[in-house]
């Protein structure tokens, strides 16, 4: 979004680094610039994993990781700290950096993402210190009512969040379900803002091409996740669509860090022959993998929480509208997305536990010849989600603050 906010204003990003070399940040900024604060403390950074083995992601759903999960909600509020490797942010390096780009002069917008909390408390400082300052209050997940947190759920986080929140100008939010939530937490105006995509659609490449009677290829790139992002309900699909019919030849891609996961979940049901583990890939490398598919498997959530379920965007599902491919998606019935995924006449969103029915949906697509879905309306569907018009999005409110606090000052 910084990308194309930066055509027509001096935009700056913040963020915490690891120290190490060895891997490239992948997203183009455009004209922003880019500031990096060294971390103080870490124990693992995950951008040089290269994969990741069977009894390291079984141990994710141990003692110790919902521990974790439990003590990360109350440890955050206290200390500048986030997941994704113990990381222990320089705080006082921000407020420093923070400083120097506040403008007495011009207008100056500054907006905080979470997690980590800390990033909530940047702003709330800097609001209070300079009162023209506009504070916009950033969610790419939500603060309470965490699904891995039981703990997040007590009264008393929602009531932090709510009075961090009382000096914020806007808050955005990437689900429709917690621009509920948020909603109804404040008298802010909260708008939904999700996740997007930022690269070329790429209808025109392969679209409905001719393929192979009874012969279906299926393509998943992407991590997985005990628990809420799991891959043995569609192998047990795989499973029964040979039994059911035999005469449909199945190729499974697998794009990924969970390789051993994936190959011990097909080993376990003699399907090793149909798998093609590619490990992890590059982003072209990955997009490559898609476009060679016929269709396109999406897991968005297989937790036992329908209700957290149906508000989960993984951000591969953008890629995946802009693919061009069918895609079969694994989501709550009620999923938020679902209406969207389901536009193109032939993609399909299906709970976990409808086996039967998913596994028919492939042999009847393996039959064709020809798969042919409605691009005209897939497009509409991206075209929203395209970085570039959230960015005008995101102007437009900014622009009405402005002249919100303008008229009131007359």
């Amino acid at each position: 979004m910084a990308k194309y906010l930066s055509e027509h204003h001096r935009v700056t990003l913040i963020t915490s680094a690891f120290p190490e070399k060895g891997y490239e940040r992948s997203y183009d900024i455009g004209n922003a610039n880019l500031i990096e604060v060294p971390l103080k403390f870490y124990w693992k950074n995950p951008y040089t994993l290269s994969k990741q083995n069977t009894h390291e992601y079984n141990s994710r759903i141990s003692f110790l990781r919902k521990l974790k999960a439990e003590l990360r909600v109350p440890l955050e509020r206290v200390f500048p700290i986030s997941s994704g490797g113990m990381l222990y942010h320089d705080m006082n390096s921000y407020k420093r950096e923070i400083e120097k780009l506040i403008s007495k002069e011009k207008t100056t917008v500054l907006i905080t993402t979470y997690d980590p909390w800390f990033t909530l408390k940047l702003g709330n400082y800097f609001k209070r210190r300079y009162e023209k300052l506009f504070w916009i209050a950033d969610f790419r997940d939500p603060s309470f009512g965490i699904h891995e947190s039981k703990l997040s759920n007590l009264p008393l986080f929602r009531m932090q969040t709510k009075k961090i929140l009382r000096l914020s100008d806007l808050i955005t939010v990437v689900t429709k379900y917690m621009q509920q939530s948020y909603s109804e937490l404040t008298s802010k105006k909260v708008i939904f803002l999700p996740n997007g995509y930022d690269g070329s659609l790429h209808f025109g490449e392969s679209s409905n091409k001719i393929k192979k009677e009874n012969h279906l290829s299926i393509a998943y790139t992407g991590s997985l996740h005990p628990r809420t992002r799991e891959i043995s309900c569609f192998v047990t699909v795989l499973e029964k669509v040979t039994t059911i019919s035999p005469q449909v030849k199945l190729n499974f891609n697998y794009a990924g860090l969970q390789a051993d996961i994936v190959e011990s979940e097909f080993s376990k049901r003699r399907l090793g022959k149909l798998l093609n583990n590619h490990g992890f890939l590059k982003r072209d490398q990955a997009l490559e993998l898609q476009k060679q598919a016929d269709i396109l498997l999406l897991i968005a959530y297989t937790g036992d929480d329908p209700e957290t379920g149906k508000s989960i965007r993984t951000g591969k599902v953008y890629e995946y509208l802009a693919s061009g491919k069918p895609i079969l998606a694994i989501a709550p019935r009620d999923w938020e997305l679902k209406e969207e995924i389901e536009c193109d006449g032939v993609s399909k969103v299906f709970d976990k536990n409808q086996i039967d029915e998913m596994a028919q949906y492939l042999v009847d697509l393996a039959r064709r010849q020809k798969i042919e879905i409605n691009f005209q309306k897939r497009k509409e569907v991206i075209e929203k989600y395209l970085y570039k018009n959230l960015a005008l999005q995101l102007e437009r409110e900014l622009e009405s603050l402005v002249r919100e606090r303008e008229r009131d000052q007359l």
